[in-house]
């Protein structure tokens, strides 16, 4: 697999792969000022908290890469890093189609990479872009803690080096790094659940930030059979400092929407190594009581994903 993934991106170095980005659209930023829709929906949350009865549940839907979809318990939408191809053309197709131009009250991305930045490509009431701080409405309340990206790359590619190459670096690592290495750290709390999408970010972040961090109950975790963010002893580290009783992978191969090109593989390999869930669909629903008993478990949606099931 190493000989592989090493012969892919010594071609993805040498021809860009250009010609296949070349042939689909590259987006030119937000047009939000093209739509015809309102904020009306978004009126309707701040005066009553949400736009249902609360269902006690809390909705987890995979878009793929590391986008993901959570819903609260009263109706509320968010879309985080939805993805698209790298519009350099330097990181060649990774993306069989478009990101789905999904309705969302919430659009976030962690940060500035083609395969977390799409905010363009959702139909979203708001956006929350690399946010540090506090945001609350209706039943949602958001904290961004920001850090800094994953810039040792520890697998089979070593993809910091080709960005080294690429912008003609020589440190991508913190404290000079380029603003497309910091990443921001979410924590969404509803439903009686706090879930932390980790972004790409790096293994090892201050002591100030785990501090912000506390305790969690579900933790998303960037780790794939090519280690290309996370090992699997960092994925480990931070699953158990986290606190949380379950991750999500994510940043993994979905073959229905991600070409090979991209060097990533499935993470059956870390997953099976945790009790784990192998899910049956896209999407699920879970409450603070379902994962209560649950301890160092994975739930792996797989290929299962929203955008081509």
């Amino acid at each position: 697999m190493k000989t592989r993934s090493k012969g892919l991106l010594a071609a993805l170095i040498s021809v860009g792969v250009i010609s296949g980005v070349a042939s689909q659209a590259v987006g030119t930023g937000l047009d939000t000022w093209k739509s015809g829709k309102n904020n009306n929906r978004i009126i309707d949350i701040q005066n009553v908290g949400g736009t249902q009865a609360d269902t006690g549940k809390v909705g987890v839907a995979f878009y793929s890469n590391s986008s993901f979809q959570i819903t609260s318990p009263k109706g509320i939408s968010i879309i985080v890093d939805p993805w698209r191809n790298d519009p350099s053309g330097a990181w060649g197709l990774w993306y069989r189609m478009d990101f789905p131009k999904i309705d969302v009250d919430i659009g976030m991305s962690s940060h500035a990479h083609f395969d977390h930045d799409a905010i363009d490509k959702i139909d979203a009431n708001m956006l929350l872009d690399r946010m540090a701080g506090s945001f609350k409405l209706g039943d949602v309340n958001i904290t961004g803690i920001a850090d800094k990206h994953q810039c040792v790359a520890p697998g089979t590619v070593a993809w910091t080096d080709a960005v080294k190459q690429f912008e003609g670096r020589d440190n991508v690592c913190p404290p000079t790094n380029a603003r497309h290495f910091d990443n921001t750290l979410f924590i969404i709390e509803t439903g009686g659940l706090r879930l932390l999408m980790w972004g790409d970010n790096r293994p090892n972040p201050p002591q100030e930030v785990w501090d912000k961090i506390g305790k969690v109950d579900v933790v998303f975790l960037p780790v794939d059979g090519s280690r290309h963010i996370l090992d699997y002893k960092q994925a480990d580290e931070v699953f158990a400092k986290t606190g949380a009783t379950v991750a999500i992978p994510h940043h993994y191969l979905v073959p229905e929407t991600t070409f090979y090109t991209s060097t990533l593989e499935p993470a059956t390999e870390w997953v099976k190594t945790h009790n784990h869930t192998l899910l049956d669909s896209a999407s699920i629903e879970m409450t603070a009581a379902d994962i209560k008993s649950k301890s160092n478990h994975v739930y792996y949606f797989g290929s299962h994903n929203m955008v081509k099931q």
